[in-house]
C-alpha cells in the first residue's frame, strides 16, 4: 500500500539527494559491510543471469554497483523522487542493467536469485507479512542480503536513538534473537548474522557530523571500521547485517 504519509515522508527525505553519474565502489565508506559480505557469501558471481530485485532502493546506490557488476538488478521505492533519480542516473550511467519503478513488494511478479532489503523491515508495521513476501519474491535457495538496526547496545535503553527513529520512521529495532524469528518463521534459514556498526561509526549518521563521512576514504575506510569494530566489542551493535537464504 503506497500510503500518502509515507510518500511525503520519503519525497522529503530524497529531496537533499541529487543525480550521480557512476556507481559506488568497492572502497564506498556507507555500503562498506554490504560489499564486504555480499562478495564473501556470493562468491564474485556476479552475471547477467543473477536477477536482483532491491527492495527500498532509494536512489539506487546498491542497484547500480550490482548493475555495474553485470547483474541484472530491479530497484523499487514508494518515493516518486528516489525512482525519478534512478532513472536519471541510469541515462547518464548507461547502466541499462538497472531498471526502476514506483512499486511495493507485493506488486512485483517475478521470483528473483537475490532479494536485498537494506534499512527497510524496521519501517514496516507488519513485519512477519513483509517477511513473508520477501520469501514469495526468492527462488528456492535465493539469497536475502538485509540489514537493520539493532537495540542491543548499551545505548538503546537510555533513549539516545528514540528521537532518531521517530524522525526517520522506525516501528522498531531488532535483538539477534526477534531478527532471526522474523525470518525464519516465514521461509528462511539463517546463513550468517552480523554484529555491525559501532557507536562511532552510528554517529555519524544520526548526528550533523555525518559531514566527516566525504573524508574518510582509501585506506582509512577499513582501518575506521576496525576502530569502530572495538566499539561493537564494547559497547554492542547499533545494526545486524543478515544473509540467509530461502528455504
Amino acid at each position: 500500500m503506497k500510503s500518502p504519509k509515507l510518500l511525503t515522508f520519503y519525497n522529503s527525505y530524497h529531496q537533499k539527494n541529487d543525480v550521480y553519474s557512476k556507481p559506488i565502489s568497492d572502497g564506498n565508506f556507507t555500503y562498506f559491510y554490504f560489499i564486504k559480505y555480499f562478495a564473501k557469501h556470493f562468491k564474485g558471481r556476479y552475471t547477467v543471469n543473477t536477477t536482483v530485485l532491491d527492495v527500498g532502493c532509494g536512489v539506487g546506490s546498491l542497484s547500480f554497483y550490482l548493475a555495474s557488476k553485470g547483474m541484472l538488478v530491479h530497484g523499487i521505492d514508494i518515493s516518486t523522487r528516489a525512482i525519478a533519480l534512478c532513472k536519471e542516473v541510469r541515462k547518464r550511467s548507461g547502466l541499462t542493467h538497472a531498471s526502476f519503478s514506483r512499486k511495493v513488494l507485493d506488486e512485483i511478479p517475478e521470483k528473483n536469485d537475490i532479494v536485498i532489503c537494506s534499512e527497510i523491515i524496521e519501517h514496516i508495521p507488519d513485519e512477519a507479512a513483509f517477511a513473508q513476501m520477501l520469501s514469495i519474491k526468492l527462488k528456492k535457495n535465493g539469497y536475502l542480503f538485509l540489514s537493520t538496526p539493532s537495540k542491543a547496545n548499551m545505548f538503546y535503553p537510555m533513549g539516545i536513538f528514540a528521537k532518531f527513529d521517530t524522525e526517520v520512521g522506525h516501528v522498531r529495532r531488532y535483538t539477534e534473537e526477534s531478527l532471526r524469528k522474523v525470518l525464519e518463521q516465514h521461509g528462511f534459514r539463517i546463513e550468517a548474522l552480523y554484529r555491525i556498526e559501532g557507536i562511532l561509526r552510528n554517529v555519524l549518521y544520526t548526528t550533523k557530523l555525518g559531514f566527516l563521512i566525504k573524508y574518510i576514504r582509501g585506506p582509512l575506510v577499513p582501518l575506521f571500521h576496525f576502530i569502530d569494530s572495538l566499539f561493537i566489542r564494547i559497547f554492542g551493535p547499533c545494526n545486524y547485517f543478515v544473509v540467509a537464504r530461502k528455504k
